[in-house]
């Protein structure tokens, strides 16, 4: 209960006062039982401010404490522990089926703990409120028990080289060449990491046992600090649990009749959870989806203003996620049924309109974390900045990360505002509703999220002028990306293999892919890590690009080594895939053969096991525009025609298919740099040059 309060993220939390303040990004707590005591944590994400400020947040934990001290076991505290209890019980109640051998383990270790009765529900469903145990544990948490672990980049003893401008240190100084009495300096055994250990300051003692006191530390200039109290009434708890039409064979998807909105609906009662999901897709103009950088600060502030906003709601049940879509932005909701549209409705508010006010104490933490997430791209291992390569060749409409970072850098809330507005002025709405509503609160919702829009927008955005994500057409042959690292730090060389298949999806040879793939997996990891050793990484896969009629696919290898250049993981590459028509495919029996494709067949009719994994795939056929609600048993279908012959087919074909090699060279392998792989590719001098000279795939009419 205590830790759930710390934790809290509404109105009058700590997070919230703490946000308010600019010094931190995040605040989580927990506790940790064991059988004669238990531990109470919390941890705070600081920003830069944060960090100068470090005392005042950690006075505000114990004023926060104080709080709840004050308020003991009275009418305030009971109602949030009320509100915990309903909680906990309608997620015990409405649980989602999960793995039965990740419950059957649960079980039987909280058999260890807990009575036979209480073997499922121990620990999960609540009382009544203990009043005792909180007062008892409320006063054991003052300043002469605790412990502060204090994890930051101001404590590195050395400085990044200067030529290294992209250091995501917030700020660097030494160690002090003294330490404090009863202080240790030690050495973490594992990593090799010094730390101190050392007394509480007897200034810093006094400050907290004031703030335990409950005396309010001001915040910057003298200014009041934020308000410290017990979260308000939840108002997004659901209390009708009705389920809809049951016993009614529903229809299929159909798509409303709006004049300009296009709504998707189904009402799906079968899985007996009083629960829906809906998504409201706003496409808008390519000008603002290819402005990644405010594209992503406006959802990171936003998300950070929601947060706190509508926390309750995530308590409740409700959950929501607002993204980033090729055509625009892309709003989530799910949960109980009953109190969702409220909640749906007041997100769409807040998408459509531009709430400076709120936005303007978020901006600059989230635009300085962004930066230091971007500088972070620099420190990239080689395996990952080869995969990152391999997408800036095949994505025409990708930004590199120096500009990413560039923007960010100067990005500003009048920019951001500015973006905000480039956004709305032409927008088209489509929205799917599923799950437990009927089709005609649907289409009420449907036609309310209209309205909204038609008036923040100026006009809608047709069809043809949706932004879109187009994919490289990779020409005959063979090319050849070779890059030299971004850090000193990196030894580790990457090679990255891809063969372009084209358009699989149309064809029956994705079928015969998945059997392909599913086949050469475990014999390629053998052969290449096990046998050879060539690297600490070895994985291959289907690489996809674009989705729905541009859908693209591809085969990948990709290699993480410390002992070889990447000349010589190709090679290795290049040797092993040449024996695996004969020496992997054509080796296999009937049996084998009949096993790992029906293992493919089974996955592939696998029925939903939850609502959320049935939304999942009807809203993937609408968000593709394939409006293909079988496609899973026709892929299936697919499978169980595939045979040994066409597999080995494919396998050797594999080779000959149009290749994209990327060569990143980690520092213990430059000497290599410019060798001949002997594949005979062609070199990229430059990937901007050669990803504007290809051609794009267009889009196909789907079987």
């Amino acid at each position: 209960y205590v830790t759930h309060l710390l934790a809290h993220e509404g109105e009058g939390s700590l997070y919230a006062c703490l946000q308010a303040e600019g010094l931190a990004t995040a605040v989580s707590a927990g506790a940790e039982g064991l059988r004669d005591f238990a531990i109470a944590q919390v941890r705070i994400d600081l920003t830069p401010l944060g960090e100068e400020r470090v005392e005042v947040v950690l006075c505000r934990v114990f004023e926060y404490l104080a709080m709840l001290a004050e308020e003991g076991a009275g009418a305030a505290a009971r109602e949030a522990w009320a509100e915990l209890a309903m909680e906990r019980a309608l997620r015990w109640r409405f649980a989602e089926r999960g793995d039965a051998a990740a419950e059957a383990r649960s079980w039987a270790a909280r058999m260890h703990v807990y009575s036979p009765q209480l073997a499922l529900s121990g620990g999960r469903l609540l009382g009544g409120f203990p009043a005792e145990g909180v007062v008892a544990c409320l006063e054991a948490m003052r300043p002469g028990g605790v412990l502060i672990s204090r994890e930051s980049k101001a404590f590195q003893a050395v400085s990044p080289p200067e030529e290294d401008d992209e250091a995501d240190s917030v700020c660097v100084v030494p160690l002090p060449p003294s330490l404090p009495p009863g202080s240790q300096r030690l050495t973490e055994p594992y990593y090799g990491v010094q730390y101190e250990r050392r007394p509480i300051a007897s200034p810093l003692r006094e400050k907290l046992q004031a703030a335990r006191r409950g005396e309010r530390m001001p915040a910057a200039g003298g200014a009041p600090a934020p308000p410290l109290h017990l979260p308000a009434p939840n108002p997004f708890f659901a209390t009708e649990l009705e389920m809809k039409e049951e016993g009614e064979p529903q229809p299929a998807l159909q798509a409303g009749e709006a004049s300009d909105a296009m709504h998707w609906h189904a009402t799906e009662v079968a899985f007996g959870r009083p629960k829906a999901h809906v998504v409201l897709h706003l496409a808008c103009p390519a000008e603002a989806v290819s402005d990644v950088t405010h594209m992503n600060l406006w959802m990171a502030v936003l998300d950070e203003h929601l947060a706190t906003a509508l926390y309750p709601a995530a308590l409740a049940g409700l959950s929501w996620s607002v993204s980033r879509h090729t055509s625009g932005a892309v709003l989530r909701v799910s949960g109980f049924s009953h109190k969702l549209p409220r909640l749906l409705l007041t997100l769409a508010d807040q998408l459509l309109r531009w709430d400076g006010a709120a936005y303007a104490p978020r901006f600059e933490p989230r635009r300085e974390k962004h930066v230091r997430e971007l500088q972070g791209h620099f420190k990239q291992t080689s395996d990952r900045l080869a995969l990152y390569y391999l997408h800036l060749l095949l994505e025409p409409t990708r930004l590199p990360k120096e500009a990413q970072l560039e923007a960010a850098r100067a990005a500003t809330l009048d920019s951001l505002a500015a973006f905000h507005a480039r956004f709305v002025r032409r927008l088209k709405l489509l929205v799917f509703t599923y799950g437990n509503l009927a089709a005609a609160d649907a289409a009420a919702i449907a036609a309310e999220l209209e309205s909204r829009v038609s008036a923040a927008r100026e006009a809608t955005l047709p069809r043809s002028d949706w932004a879109d994500s187009p994919v490289t057409q990779v020409r005959a042959g063979a090319w050849r990306l070779t890059m030299r690292p971004l850090s000193a730090e990196e030894k580790n060389s990457g090679c990255l293999l891809y063969y372009q298949l084209g358009q699989l999806d149309v064809r029956p040879e994705r079928a015969q892919l998945l059997v392909l793939l599913r086949l050469l997996q475990q014999p390629l990891f053998a052969e290449l890590r096990t046998k050879q050793q060539l690297g600490y990484v070895v994985r291959s896969d289907e690489m996809r690009h674009g989705s729905g009629r541009s859908c693209v696919s591809g085969v990948y290898v990709l290699i993480l080594s410390k002992d070889f250049a990447p000349p010589q993981l190709q090679r290795s590459i290049d040797d092993y895939l040449r024996t695996v028509p004969e020496a992997v495919i054509g080796a296999l029996t009937a049996d084998e053969f009949q096993t790992a494709r029906g293992a493919l067949v089974t996955r592939f009719r696998e029925p939903d096991r939850t609502l959320a994994e049935a939304f999942s795939r009807r809203w993937t056929a609408i968000e593709e525009e394939t409006y293909d609600w079988a496609r899973r048993a026709k892929l299936a279908d697919a499978l169980e025609a595939v045979t040994l012959e066409q597999v080995q087919a494919l396998a050797a074909r594999l080779t000959s298919a149009p290749r994209l090699a990327v060569h990143v060279f980690g520092n213990n392998h430059l000497a290599a740099f410019g060798e001949d792989d002997g594949s005979g590719s062609v070199a990229i001098d430059s990937w901007e040059a050669w990803r504007a000279a290809q051609d794009v795939w267009g889009d196909v009419e789907l079987q």
